[in-house]
């Protein structure tokens, strides 16, 4: 035990300088708790019985060591003790994860969660799943976390596949997949109330679970007052506009979820969930070129699911789940000359979805899943598709996964996905991975997968443009085009391979990944003139443009202005290489430490200067140290180390090319108090995040997160 303990104190002070981060005094803090009391007794049995069983990497369930992929398990203390106020902030304890709060700033002030980088704002390269239903949006892809209609006293538990996950759930699957599971209402019977409230926040949950006979049901209602950035940026890089304000981000969050599940009889459960998410969002930031405004949303899903269990632990089921992804909002020019005009930025995005799986063992040795999912996204969108009515999208999907117990030590897991989409046609997305248990445990992973990523709708049918007088008689109106419908665009693809280690030390559980994937086809966009432009060069308006002969884009005595114009090809590539550990480490029956470390590099030839090459930070880690001093109090700390970064999409910084976002150092702490509430239990806790009031800035020089932010939370589940 105190050679363990050398060894990650010595590994933590050889990555940090004394004057920089504390996570090597986290260590020294952690061993003395750890001193003060016993160690406990930790066998093999114990750690094969608490190693977690994991259900979205393969679709079978597997214990974390047999399954076909690297996976984090984020459970329920996990999310507690983290402190975290935004869903999205949880998965800063997954290696490699690379989160930044309030990122973008079109359509949505949304958080970024990436893997691996090669992103912009909106991550659309990972998957993102609730109970099975993807939350992925059509738009420009990626997850709006903060519309999510769960909260987070009601997530059981959170897996994080570390990798591309294509053969089980199909495109978009690209980088990794997070699947984040609730719990289930016979868990949360009674009523429940939590009250936050802090800097810049607060926050009102009521929870209500009942049983009649066979049937449990959960009623979740919550809402969220969230003022988001500070309004001036400390210490910006210039006092300009550009750089001294942060975007316009207050949000008031109104959410309700209902789940119920119902025993139809010994073998059929039926399960049903709702959820809706709404409310105003601000939108813009100082040099818009449109007026700050309030906008309102408003999502919902409806989801049913089905099962039957079969014999010998078989089971068929059936799900379908509807989404509704809408935003009322209108867009006001600032510019001079335009005052009185608007433009309709509405969104409506639905999305039906029916699944039908089965799991059964075609012999002892051998599981075998597998089934289909067909799936019709409609779409209203005119500000960037230019037409008034809904652009549908067709899926469908076949896949299957078997499990091969070639000998006790060794299991086999073979699966693919073929899937068919309006976007690019047809693809087959395989994997394969052998699992190889060569002592008592430890454990050795190889796999091979194919991923692919599906255009989103704005990189493949975005028309971007607005129609504006000009003054001019020949041409009384001009369109402003400033994306272009792209055809033809191929998926993405990724060819990743891994060797993977997990293995048991005393009280220290290790999961290492080595990892080597190569990207080809990446979109990415380019600039191009999608007008023809013929004669001499008139003034519209302010504008010297060329009048242009309409070529399918404009109609006769309209303009055409696109020499700005975007649209998008596959001309992009990467190999991206590195490796990722998770430690948990049971320093004692109270204390508790969670480490978690990146290293990743990029090789690209940066087509079209997308700065693939340092899309990613190079190195970044996370900890997280829980300790229980007695019954009623406990205690976590959180740090968070993340390297240099110039993410895809950034590059509007002073420098262009060499614009990089510094390295940050961030720590977060928790105090619960736990106290009984007549009949229940009730807890009061106190979270500081950025406890050292650090000003540093996530993915661009314009979107720094609030300083040292601090809120009591007040929990009584009665």
């Amino acid at each position: 035990m105190a050679w363990e303990g050398y060894v990650c104190i010595s590994f933590f002070s050889s990555h940090f300088s004394p004057g920089h981060g504390l996570l090597g005094s986290a260590l020294l803090l952690s061993a003395s708790m750890a001193s003060a009391g016993e160690y406990g007794v930790f066998s093999e049995d114990a750690f094969l019985d608490e190693m977690p069983v994991v259900l979205s990497v393969s679709r079978l369930p597997q214990r974390v060591d047999e399954a076909p992929a690297a996976v984090t398990v984020i459970d329920r203390d996990m999310i507690r003790d983290s402190g975290a106020w935004d869903l999205s902030e949880v998965m800063r304890l997954v290696p490699g994860m690379y989160v930044a709060y309030h990122a973008s700033n079109v359509y949505t002030t949304n958080s970024m969660v990436s893997y691996h980088g090669l992103s912009d704002a909106y991550a659309h390269r990972m998957q993102v799943l609730v109970d099975g239903r993807s939350v992925y949006s059509p738009l420009f892809g990626g997850v709006l976390w903060a519309d999510i209609p769960i909260v987070l006293d009601d997530i059981e538990r959170i897996e994080v596949i570390r990798g591309p996950n294509s053969a089980s759930y199909g495109a978009n699957s690209f980088l990794g997949v997070i699947n984040i599971i609730s719990r289930h209402p016979a868990e949360q019977q009674g009523t429940f109330v939590s009250v936050s409230s802090g800097r810049s926040r607060d926050e009102v949950v009521a929870r209500y679970g009942g049983r009649s006979d066979d049937l449990t049901y959960r009623l979740t209602a919550s809402q969220r007052n969230d003022k988001g950035e500070n309004v001036r940026i400390d210490n910006p890089l210039s006092n300009s506009n550009v750089w001294a304000l942060n975007k316009f981000d207050d949000k008031l969050i109104k959410m309700l979820n209902f789940r119920a599940d119902y025993h139809l009889s010994a073998v059929d459960q039926f399960e049903f969930q709702f959820g809706f998410n709404g409310g105003s969002r601000q939108e813009g930031w100082s040099v818009d070129s449109f007026y700050p405004r309030n906008k309102s949303v408003e999502n919902h899903f409806e989801q049913l699911r089905w099962r039957r269990s079969l014999d010998l632990g078989n089971e068929l089921s059936v799900q379908f789940y509807h989404s509704q992804e809408s935003t009322a909002d209108t867009l006001y020019p600032t510019a001079s000359g335009y005052q009185g005009l608007s433009f309709n930025a509405d969104v409506v995005a639905h999305r039906y979805d029916l699944e039908v799986q089965h799991t059964f063992s075609p012999s002892d040795h051998t599981r075998l899943v597998w089934g289909g999912s067909v799936r019709l996204d409609q779409t209203y969108w005119p500000l960037y598709l230019n037409r008034q009515d809904s652009f549908d999208f067709h899926l469908a999907r076949l896949f299957g996964n078997l499990e091969w117990r070639v000998k006790p030590e060794v299991l086999v897991n073979v699966g693919a996905m073929a899937e068919n989409n309006d976007f690019t046609g047809t693809d087959v997305t395989p994997r394969m991975a052998v699992n190889w248990h060569f002592a008592a445990g430890h454990t050795l992973r190889a796999s091979h997968s194919k991923a692919t990523r599906t255009p989103t709708l704005y990189e493949a049918e975005a028309d971007n443009r607005y129609r504006v007088p000009t003054g001019v008689p020949a041409f009384p109106q001009a369109d402003l085009i400033f994306r272009s419908a792209t055809n033809g665009l191929r998926p993405e693809r990724i060819a990743s391979t891994e060797l993977g280690y997990i293995g048991h030390l005393a009280s220290l559980n290790v999961d290492f990944r080595l990892f080597h994937d190569e990207l080809t086809d990446l979109i990415s966009p380019y600039k191009y003139n999608p007008c023809n432009p013929t004669g001499t060069l008139p003034n519209l308006g302010g504008y010297v443009v060329p009048p242009f002969v309409p070529a399918g884009l404009t109609v006769p005595g309209i303009a055409c202005y696109g020499v700005s114009s975007t649209a998008s090809h596959n001309a992009g590539s990467a190999v991206v290489k590195g490796f990722e550990t998770q430690l948990q480490w049971q320093l004692g029956q109270r204390t508790k430490l969670i480490y978690g470390l990146s290293h990743t590099r990029i090789a690209s030839p940066n087509e079209d200067g997308q700065a693939y090459t340092n899309s990613a930070p190079t190195n970044s880690q996370s900890l997280m140290l829980t300790h229980r001093f007695n019954d009623r109090w406990s205690g976590s700390l959180m740090g968070y180390q993340v390297g240099e970064v110039r993410m895809v999409g950034a590059d509007s910084g002073p420098d262009k090319l060499s614009y990089f976002v510094d390295t940050y150092r961030r720590w977060d702490g928790r105090v619960a108090y736990r106290f009984k509430a007549g009949t229940g239990n009730g807890e009061l806790a106190l979270v500081v995040q950025n406890l050292a009031d650090s000003n540093y800035f996530e993915y661009r020089h314009d979107n720094q997160p609030p300083g040292r932010s601090a809120w009591l939370n007040l929990k009584l589940d009665l």
